[in-house]
């Protein structure tokens, strides 16, 4: 029970902060970026996460996302990335990108996490972008590892 009212505590204030930070809590709302997938000529528009606490947070409790919306989270290098899916509420497609913009590796339908223990998602590749879409956009529109991406 005490470990259940601390989290509780702990994600009211998390919110909170996020909430009162105002450039920060719009990130998670503003999917106003276009980044085009070059080959099939689609565009996506996508919310920035760059900072860390922007990362860590992503699209957890979002309950909708649009066809043609994503989050692009932006990193200081080029390594292998993991995402997971805890918190997240959405089943989603992950693109991986290098730095120039290539598709490094691809992961499909990713389902939500409700509870620990979640499972942990390597790239297993370098990567240095992370860009999250709804699930089945990969498919859909045949994204495919060596193709390139215009970010913003």
């Amino acid at each position: 029970m005490h470990s259940y009212l601390s989290r509780t505590i702990f994600g009211i204030a998390f919110l909170a902060a996020l909430n009162s930070a105002g450039a920060s809590a719009d990130a998670f709302t503003d999917f106003n970026n276009p980044i085009t997938f070059v080959a099939q000529q689609r565009i996506v528009y996508a919310a920035i996460a760059a900072n860390e606490s922007e990362r860590e947070h992503g699209l957890m409790f979002r309950q909708t996302l649009a066809e043609n919306q994503g989050m692009l989270f932006v990193y200081p290098d080029q390594t292998q990335r993991a995402v997971w899916m805890k918190n997240t509420l959405l089943a989603l497609d992950v693109v991986f990108l290098t730095g120039d913009g290539r598709i490094a590796g691809l992961l499909k339908n990713l389902q939500p996490c409700p509870r620990d223990p979640c499972r942990i998602y390597d790239s297993r590749v370098a990567a240095r972008y992370i860009l999250e879409l709804p699930a089945g956009f990969i498919e859909k529109h045949a994204i495919q590892v060596g193709q390139t991406v215009a970010l913003p």
